[in-house]
């Protein structure tokens, strides 16, 4: 984990570099002031030794307490937030590269932009995927692993993609290799795919839309359940073909779904009435079967699961002939994955008991304590702060970048 995740907590207040905010260095020991900064505690506290010169103040002695309202942060025991990982996976199919704005390289441009603004807050990797039928190449995967500070790594892979000769569009591949990506990433941090395409997806083989769609599906389902939420970006299609063209969106919206781990609306084949029809016509695709063996299907059963209706999960539509507008697009999408848990330092940690003489606020705004996990703040361990519910989603939105603590003395003690 980076030794300073989003941007410096100084005084008990975080400041993310989204909004290009930024927190005043404050002095050594415990600063006084609002929302996090605190005051030392009366007469005959004790000190104890955070490291690196740094002390923290616990009541003791004469029983004197810290003013009412007041923190006691400093050095060791500051708040930071895990870092997200997120894992860029680009559909590099020939029609990313056709007139009508290049969507390729508006979308390059707008990517390698907000990774470079986030490339100290977010640890990024790279999946570039198509595939080349002629030549029995499928798929074809670029890549970068994630790690920190990824920006030129990632930056250099992407600008030396070229259009490919045909360009197919086997999703499920990339998918596939994202899940095992994430799965052998180690470090902590909520882990996330942002997957952006500009049609639909196939085995590298033109054939029935039907099937490859319900790889998709499966593929993003195993990946949310392996707690891995995906978001999907939906370039528009450049195909003239009208009946794709009206099927796009819903193929898109059952993908979106299906990263979130909501409930899919299946998309059927023409004259479908439900689910058994996508196995009646997948089940002599030997891509579509070998896949069905592989998850362990059986009879009449589909790769992905399906509902009566759509969860209703966002589909992210941007125009990519607008650099600004994608841009931004971007950049909003990937606020939401600020972390919603954040590590306390140094070898203090807080007396559960009394967490309701504690307050965290964001924006200004207290967030109410609830210990039991449901909505709210609480502490899952004696040395971490988590947001849930409602709290975290508020904590999520592009325009909330500051979140304060005010944690009094008494109720902090050495490990």
């Amino acid at each position: 984990m980076k030794a300073c995740a989003w941007t410096c907590i100084v005084g008990g207040s975080l400041c993310l570099a989204f909004a290009g905010c930024s927190a005043s260095a404050g002095g050594s020991g415990i600063d006084s002031g609002n929302n996090g900064s605190g005051a030392r505690a009366g007469g005959g506290a004790s000190d104890v030794d955070l490291g690196s010169g740094a002390t923290l103040a616990l009541g003791g002695g004469d029983g004197a307490d810290p003013e009412p309202d007041t923190g006691c942060q400093t050095g060791g025991a500051e708040f930071a937030p895990k870092v997200p990982t997120v894992l860029l996976l680009v559909d590099r199919s020939g029609t990313m590269f056709k007139d009508a704005g290049n969507p390729w390289g508006v979308l390059r441009d707008s990517v390698l932009k907000v990774v470079a603004d986030l490339n100290d807050q977010v640890r990024f990797g790279f999946v570039a995927v198509t595939g080349e039928q002629a030549a029995g190449m499928c798929p074809l995967l670029d890549e970068i692993l994630p790690a920190d500070s990824n920006y030129e790594a990632v930056k250099a892979k992407y600008v030396s993609l070229s259009a490919p000769v045909k360009g197919e569009s086997p999703g499920m591949r990339g998918l596939e290799r994202a899940a095992e990506i994430l799965a052998a990433d180690t470090t902590e941090g909520d882990k996330y795919v942002m997957f952006v395409t500009d049609g639909e997806q196939d085995f590298c083989n033109d054939g029935d839309f039907a099937c490859p769609t319900d790889s998709v599906v499966h593929r993003l389902q195993t990946l949310a359940a392996q707690g891995f939420k995906t978001f999907i970006f939906g370039l528009p299609m450049t195909s003239t073909d009208a009946q794709a063209q009206a099927r796009y969106p819903l193929v898109l919206q059952a993908f979106a779904d299906a990263g979130a781990g909501a409930a899919v609306a299946p998309v059927l084949p023409p004259g479908g009435t439900g689910p058994i029809n996508i196995f009646y016509n997948c089940q002599g695709v030997p891509e579509w079967q070998a896949e069905a063996l592989a998850a362990g299907r059986g009879a009449m059963q589909t790769l992905g699961t399906y509902a009566a209706a759509s969860g209703g999960t966002k589909v992210y539509t941007p125009d990519p002939t607008n650099e600004m507008a994608l841009t931004q697009e971007i950049r909003n999408v990937l606020s939401g994955v600020k972390s919603c848990v954040f590590d306390i330092g140094g070898d203090i940690k807080v007396i559960q008991s009394r967490l309701d003489e504690a307050h965290v606020y964001v924006e200004g705004v207290e967030v109410p304590l609830d210990t039991g996990g449901a909505n709210g703040w609480h502490m899952p361990t004696a040395t971490q702060i988590e947001l849930v519910g409602s709290a975290c989603e508020n904590w999520r939105l592009p325009q909330n970048n500051k979140i304060d603590w005010d944690f009094p003395c008494q109720i902090l003690e050495p490990k």
